[in-house]
């Protein structure tokens, strides 16, 4: 076995639907708790390990396969795909892609999967059928179903090759919230590991498969899984891509809460698949809805937050201990919701549809005008889509910026800050990651990265964030202030 499959093995072993939903199709709503108090220009971060003596809700059950284990699963394998070219030139303007799309013309329509599916009665009456799909080469998959039809109680579920941990959600078509640009016209399952991807569809009993209409019109070819992209080491003491002169974060202890607070992205767009950064958002109730900030280049339209699936706690598991990763890692499944996204301040607003892991902080958040240059700020991020590191620096001036470049501003009129690094950097993957400043003894959000010229290799690059106080005036701070 090779080790990265080792690693996505272990991985995938806790972190499948550890808090993905489970069998339930809404989380459990936690107990009403004090609310943090709320000043007129900041919003405080709320730690819900403090709340864990007043959790009651009962770890999510595990998914299995229904599909009888004599039985064969039929197959829809795609030709060889050429070596793709992963897009890169945009540098950290761009999410960092990990994936291609493929059109699957075998069951673009509801009628053609319907006419590939071999449905296997169960003894409760429940009816379940599987089919599978192959795209040589892939590291991982991810399909792509179009729910037009399915009576109540549907099931879906995902796995790879027979054996491989499942994934299970309702057949129901991905929908958006009020604020947001369209529905989502795919339902997207998670990532599972190696060249087969395999959905199973389990129908209540009394219901008919004449009943229900899927398609699954396409698929993500991963050329590498978020575990592979840790494993592809270049040396005995790091992991993933990122530039040598990246922090660990699990090395300042006094970032644990902010740490806590931010996940790596896995979405889809036009059925490529890209990773970013996030970070979990509190707001003036401290209602604990899972409301994500990243950049608006990352995540800007209501397909690509449904496909979204996040990563907790993705880090070293101790001080410089890659490549162990933290045991309390977790992936969340089930997509998002698009609230408010914005391109002159990249910045967008998601809703989680599945709840975090127990143990997360939202962060706070501050959208007064006292802050400017010379304000120190502190980075957290998932660089090359490796285990979160930190960046420290300070707000060197203010800018605006278009897709391929920024321009000086003042503070007045610029809806970017300049960030110049200190300590570390920033690196493609980290997008829509969040930078916090530091007030009294509280460390608040302020904005959301969307690009720079910093690296290892231009240590006096500058970075550029979407100002989180303009983001906030523009719309964003209507879903916090509720």
């Amino acid at each position: 076995m090779s080790h990265s499959h080792a690693l996505w093995t272990a991985i995938a072993a806790s972190l499948i639907l550890s808090a993905c939903g489970g069998g339930s199709d809404t989380p459990t709503p936690p107990p009403p708790v004090p609310p943090p108090p709320a000043v007129g220009d900041r919003i405080e971060p709320l730690d819900t390990a403090t709340l864990a003596k007043v959790t009651t809700a009962m770890p999510a059950a595990t998914a299995v396969s229904r599909w009888p284990a004599d039985a064969v699963v039929p197959q829809v394998v795609l030709e060889p795909l050429a070596p793709a070219k992963l897009s890169a030139s945009a540098g950290k303007s761009a999410p960092l892609q990990i994936g291609v799309g493929r059109t699957v013309a075998a069951t673009a329509a509801a009628a053609d999967l319907a006419a590939r599916l071999h449905w296997q009665r169960l003894p409760d009456g429940s009816q379940v059928a599987a089919l599978a799909f192959v795209s040589p080469g892939a590291q991982a998959l991810r399909l792509g179903v179009r729910v037009d039809q399915a009576p109540a109680g549907t099931r879906l579920r995902f796995y790879g090759a027979a054996g491989t941990p499942v994934v299970e959600q309702a057949a129901v078509a991905p929908q958006t919230k009020q604020g947001a640009e369209g529905a989502a016209s795919l339902l997207w399952g998670p990532d599972t590991p190696g060249a087969v991807g395999t959905l199973e569809l389990q129908l209540p009993p009394g219901a008919s498969p004449a009943q229900l209409q899927l398609a699954v019109p396409e698929l993500s070819h991963l050329n590498q899984t978020v575990a592979q992209a840790l494993a592809a080491r270049k040396d005995e003491d790091d992991i993933g891509d990122a530039g040598s002169c990246n922090l660990d974060v699990m090395c300042t202890p006094v970032l644990d809460a902010e740490s806590r607070s931010v996940a790596q992205l896995l979405f889809a767009k036009d059925g490529d698949s890209y990773l970013c950064t996030g970070t979990l958002m509190n707001d003036t109730r401290g209602s604990r809805t899972p409301r994500l900030l990243t950049a608006a280049h990352c995540i800007g339209d209501a397909d690509s937050a449904a496909s979204l699936i996040t990563y907790w706690f993705f880090r070293a598991a101790s001080c410089n201990s890659s490549p162990k990763v933290d045991p309390a890692a977790t992936r969340v499944t089930g997509g998002a919701k698009l609230l408010f996204t914005d391109s002159g301040v990249d910045s967008t607003l998601l809703q989680l549809n599945s709840a975090p892991p127990a143990n997360v902080v939202f962060a706070g958040s501050y959208f007064g005008d006292d802050v400017g240059v010379g304000a120190g700020v502190v980075g957290i991020h998932h660089p090359e889509g490796d285990l979160q590191k930190d960046s420290l620096g300070a707000i060197a001036g203010y800018a605006n910026c278009g897709a391929d470049s920024c321009s000086g501003a003042s503070a007045d009129s610029g809806s970017m800050w300049e960030i110049g690094w200190t300590q570390g950097t920033t690196e493609h993957g980290s997008s829509g990651s969040a930078i916090w400043t530091q007030l009294g003894s509280t460390r608040y959000v302020v904005g959301a990265l969307h690009g720079g010229s910093a690296s290892c290799q231009n240590r006096g690059g500058t970075d550029f964030y979407g100002r989180f106080n303009r983001a906030f005036y523009r719309g964003l701070g209507n879903w916090l202030t509720q």
